[in-house]
């Protein structure tokens, strides 16, 4: 027993040091041959696959990364730590990479022959951590943790990890700083960047918009009402040209119905930017009973230039009903108002001078036709900016009375602005001219103070406080000169405190308001105060508001009001209201209503008792919105009398092209739209030519906008934008029909034209494709090589594009236009790894085509100097002569024995039969040629050797590349040219499978995987979806989770393989979705007929 422990301890001692002997050994062949492939020995098996790095649960990006056999993750350093902004550079000295990380004083070093790592002082050594293949730097995720705190948690399923950093990443800190800097451009009003912007369109004239709207009013045993309101919109003389009428038959007709503007904007002007003639709007001192007929010049932009800071706004209309507001016709803010009418808006303080408008939609689809355009309490203009305003014209009034203004604001900082000017109402007896100045200070962003001083008028003060983000104070106190006429306001002084405080508990949220205002007058001050609660809890809506009334000593009168709104599951809406009396302790009304929407229809009834005037009144509501018209009806009963209302609205905008008419239900007065011309760019010069065929789409994505497609036309129709301002639409290459198309431009900012639809072309282009293998030949073997750069030229030698091999070597790249290229791999990486390349490069054309040229078969072989030296020095020694060698002396020969054995098999490109040994300019640049002498004088020329039919096939075709066309492969062994059936009987089988005729080739393939179904068997006409097209073997266990499977060999000696078979392409579309989320993220759904792929480039969409 102890003889056979002893043996055994022996046996084991030997088999240490075997086992360190090869350690020793394979670490002396890697510093010798730094061979990544003798790395990997540490593991049986790896794939080299893009890994997506998820960052701080927000941003992703991708990286390429080698995963073993045991699911060890092996980064790309240099490519991580790009992504992540971390400095990473290649050491001049040495196999290493440098630079620092977190910050500047933290530098690292990781040397890849030492295999150490050093992070400041601290030195970690990894052997198995560190790898390198073709010049491209890995390491391992646990030592990429304990070295730099960067954490990792692969999920090899979904080929994803997670990153936690112990420090925030320059990445994460970049696009924190990024999204803050776009939040404040979006704020101040900054364009979006974008591909390609459309400006406006000038005309003299064109017509493009009608409004229309019919009202009729009947009561039992009076006369009828009926109203009716036209209005059309058009472009006069490069601007927005509207006019409407508003009649009703029981009054006379006077010009005060007639509605009529003309407006021109440009913003790219700098002495006028916008003008308008017609009925305009004037904030004005004085108080005008009447509209204006006049013009406005200034020059200040329409765009929404936001400042920082907020003022609130806080009225009543009715309730439930929807308020937008505009700010410079931009719509900036939408709200609903509760249950009694209130509705607030924040409303964020604008540079410049400023139109503010409120639109007002009731459930009922009520749209109130006028616009309450409301005094901005506050103009800022930016640091050492001046804006003027200059308006005038008359009042509609008895008299015709005269109005002007002319007003200036200047900002000394963005924290001050100053203005003054002249307002001028000939109306007022004693004082027409009103002279006034103005300052606006903002000392911190929320707080505003307004100071205004209006000659022999009044005096404003205002300040506005914003003590949390919601919740603000405003005060406002105003003194009038005693006996002025302008604003015929006859108390002294106006005083006004506001206080708003918004509130939410877990789902119980609101907000109350206090509002108190007292006017004092000579010999009495009048005090109003108003308390509001307005309360939210899921589907319920409460309010409360009560309001107190005294003047001086007197005893107050104390009315409430109270209401509520309850939406139902059923969609139901309940809303009972009451008002109380407090000083007589009694109700004085109540009010119950019950309303219900279904889908484009809505109705509503209710029942109110006026207790004070013993009256009781019912209301019946029916709305039913039709896509070109909005109608309805209603009912109305109250103390024995009946009255009925019928009424309808709608748009026409006309001008989209193949006798298309928008027919809306919204107004389309002041409005616009846009048509884009999807179309293939064949010619690439942006112009929708003859021959050039319409795209359809199926999304396109427009700022605030809704993109209608046409079927019939490919038109895509955008309506109902606002004119003169900029909207963004964005297009997406994936809603492209073939892979081969991209979009000219994917973004594009348009500025819409007034009153018509704008025309815009969106070219599409067909691009080309080039692809190969780039093999690495190591003592004879070849086999793809992945991580190769591959670059790509034009014919101005520019590089337009790179790329990099994959795994097995297969490289391509799509998007390449007509034209002339040269491919050709990455001297610098060649020249890092002491490779060469042969050939060293490849020139091609890609032709004008709708589906898009591919080029493929540009294949690579890469192979160390040495290695390329002695076959450069044989191909010298066989080309000594002032002739080529004759081929059958260079079979026989040593050199071509001592590459390959007698008995095998070789082939060589005939090239062609010239008159003599000359050897032909054509065939300068070609390394080995050789020729044969004919029995009629003649001599034959080839081109290489090669011991695989498939790589003399390559060859033929980088021959027909570079123009020497008319070629064909033949087949030698012992130097003599030889048919199949003269092969030796050792190599019959080997020979007889080179040498299988084309027609036979899908029958005889041996990359094909016959666990497939042919797709040549499948009849009929179905969709599939292609996984892809591959140059090797597949085995049958990659494909599992598509099945079926079908396969078909193409003419260049590649197998498509394809997924499924659907009878709609709806069908298909739903697979290729599940297909890339299972990771194939190329899959794209394909058209068979009979076993044959069928062109969807003219097909149906």
């Amino acid at each position: 027993m102890k003889t056979s422990c002893c043996i055994l301890c022996n046996n084991y001692r030997c088999l240490w040091l075997y086992a360190l002997f090869m350690v020793v050994t394979a670490t002396h062949t890697r510093a010798q041959g730094n061979s990544f492939h003798e790395e990997v020995a540490l593991f049986a098996a790896f794939d080299e696959v893009p890994v997506e790095i998820v960052v701080d649960g927000k941003w992703s990006f991708e990286t390429n990364a080698i995963i073993t056999d045991s699911n060890l993750l092996y980064i790309n350093v240099s490519d991580f730590f790009k992504h992540l902004k971390i400095v990473c550079n290649e050491s001049t000295v040495g196999n290493s990479l440098e630079g620092f990380i977190e910050n500047e004083t933290k530098t690292y070093t990781i040397d890849y022959n030492t295999k150490q790592i050093k992070v400041g002082s601290k030195i970690i050594t990894s052997k198995n951590g560190l790898l390198e293949e073709m010049g491209v730097k890995y390491m391992e995720a646990s030592v990429l943790s304990e070295v730099f705190g960067l954490t990792l948690t692969f999920n090899p399923r979904s080929l994803s990890a997670k990153l936690v950093s112990s420090f925030e990443l320059p990445y994460v800190r970049e696009m924190r700083i990024e999204n803050s800097r776009n939040s404040i451009s979006k704020l101040q009003g900054q364009e979006v960047v974008v591909d390609t912007i459309i400006p406006r369109d000038y005309n003299l004239f064109k017509f493009g918009m009608l409004d229309w709207a019919v009202n009729s009013n009947q009561t039992v045993n009076e006369a009828t009402t009926n109203n009716v309101i036209l209005g059309v919109g058009g472009e006069l003389l490069f601007g927005e040209a509207n006019i409407s009428i508003n009649y009703n038959d029981r009054y006379e007709f006077d010009n005060r119905q007639l509605q009529y503007s003309w407006r021109w904007i440009d913003n790219d002007k700098k002495i006028i930017k916008q003008a308008q003639v017609g009925k305009i709007y004037n904030q004005s001192i004085a108080f005008l009973d009447s509209p204006v007929i006049g013009a406005t010049i200034n020059n200040s932009p329409n765009t929404v230039r936001k400042a920082t800071g907020t003022y609130a706004i806080n009225e009543y209309t009715e309730p439930n009903w929807t308020v937008e507001l505009y700010i410079n016709d931009v719509l900036v803010d939408y709200t609903k108002a509760d249950a009694s009418g209130l509705y607030v808006f924040n409303v964020p303080i604008v540079y410049g001078y400023t139109t503010l408008r409120l639109k007002f939609y009731g459930p009922l689809g009520e749209e109130r036709t006028e616009e309450r355009v409301m005094n901005t309490p506050y103009t800022f203009i930016p640091a050492k900016t001046l804006e003027y305003s200059i308006s005038g014209g008359f009042l509609q009034d008895e008299n015709g009375s005269r109005y002007g203004k002319g007003d200036f604001n200047y900002g000394v900082n963005r924290f001050l602005t100053v203005g003054g000017g002249l307002e001028y109402l000939s109306s007022i007896p004693n004082r027409p001219f009103i002279p006034f100045a103005k300052v606006a200070f903002q000392p911190f962003s929320t707080m505003v103070v307004n100071l205004e001083y209006d000659h022999d008028v009044r005096m404003i003060g205002l300040l506005n406080y914003n003590f949390t983000k919601s919740a603000f104070l405003e005060l406002d106190y105003t003194k009038y000169v005693k006996g002025q006429l302008a604003t015929r306001f006859n108390a002294q002084e106006e005083r006004k405190i506001r206080v708003s405080v918004p509130f939410k508990i877990n789902q119980f949220s609101g907000f109350s308001k206090l509002n108190f205002s007292q006017f004092v007058y000579d010999s009495f001050n009048f005090n109003q105060l108003d308390f509001v609660y307005s309360a939210y809890y899921k589907q319920l809506s409460f309010n409360s508001s009560t309001l107190v009334n005294w003047v001086g000593t007197k005893s107050p009168y104390m009315t409430t009001n109270l209401s509520m709104s309850y939406r139902m599951l059923n969609g139901f809406v309940l809303r009972p209201s009451v008002a109380y009396d407090l000083n007589d302790n009694m109700l004085t009304r109540y009010r119950a209503e019950i309303e219900k929407r279904i889908s484009k229809m809505y109705f509503s009834a209710s029942y109110e008792r006026n207790i004070a005037s013993k009256n009781d009144a019912v209301f019946l509501n029916f709305r039913y919105d039709f896509p070109y018209a909005r109608t309805g009806v209603s009912a109305f009963y109250s103390n024995n009398n009946f009255s009925f209302s019928e009424n309808a609205q709608g748009s026409l905008a006309f001008g989209g092209d193949n006798n298309y008419v928008h027919a809306g239900n919204n107004s389309a007065l002041g409005k616009g739209g846009i048509l884009f011309y999807p179309f293939l760019d064949l010619n690439q010069n942006e112009i929708l030519d003859k021959g050039e065929k319409m795209v359809l789409l199926t999304t396109v994505k427009v700022t605030a906008g809704k993109a209608v497609i046409s079927k019939k036309d490919s038109i895509v129709r955008v309506s109902d934008l606002n004119a003169f301002v900029s909207y963004n639409v964005e297009f997406s290459n994936d809603d492209l029909e073939s892979i081969s198309w991209k979009f000219k431009h994917n973004t594009y900012q348009i500025l819409v034209d007034p009153n018509q639809y704008k025309r815009v072309f969106v070219p599409i282009l067909s691009l080309g494709e080039v692809n190969g293998t780039v093999y690495l030949n190591q003592k004879g073997a070849t086999k793809g090589q992945g991580r190769v750069t591959v670059q790509i030229y034009d014919k101005q030698s520019k590089k337009v594009a790179e790329t990099l091999s994959e795994s097995d070597g297969y490289f391509s790249y799509l998007g390449l236009k007509p034209g002339n290229y040269t491919i050709r791999v990455d001297d610098q990486q060649l020249e890092k790894l002491n490779y060469q390349s042969f050939p060293k490069e490849h020139t091609i054309e890609i032709a004008v085509s709708e589906d898009g040229t591919i080029v493929d078969g540009l294949d690579f072989e890469i192979k160390t100097k040495v290695a390329a030296a002695e076959i450069e020095m044989e191909a010298s020694e066989v080309n000594v002569q002032i002739k080529p060698k004759k081929i059958s002396e260079d079979l026989a020969a040593k050199p071509i024995e001592s590459i390959t054995n007698t008995e095998e098999v070789f082939y060589s490109i005939q090239l062609g039969v010239y008159k003599d040994h000359t050897k032909p300019k054509a065939l300068d640049n070609l390394d080995l040629v050789f020729y044969e002498d004919l029995a009629d004088g003649n001599v034959q020329y080839y081109y290489g050797f090669f011991r695989t039919k498939e790589k003399a096939n390559i060859a033929k075709n980088t021959l027909a590349f570079r123009g020497i066309n008319g070629t064909s492969i033949v087949t030698y062994q012992f130097g003599k040219k030889i048919a199949t059936r003269e092969t030796s009987v050792v190599k019959e089988e080997e020979v007889k499978e080179s040498f299988v005729p084309v027609e036979a080739k899908e029958q005889n393939n041996t990359k094909k995987n016959t666990a497939f179904g042919k797709i040549s068997d499948e009849k009929g006409l179905f969709y599939s979806v292609q996984i892809g097209v591959f140059k090797n073997y597949v085995h049958s266990n990659w494909f599992l989770n598509y099945k079926p499977v079908f396969y078909e060999i193409l003419s260049s000696d590649r197998i498509r393989y394809i997924s499924g078979r659907y009878d709609s392409k709806k069908e298909a579309k739903a697979a290729q979705n599940r297909i890339i989320a299972k990771g194939i993220k190329k899959a794209y759904i394909v058209k068979y007929n009979d076993g044959k792929k069928v062109d969807t480039s003219n097909g149906e969409h």
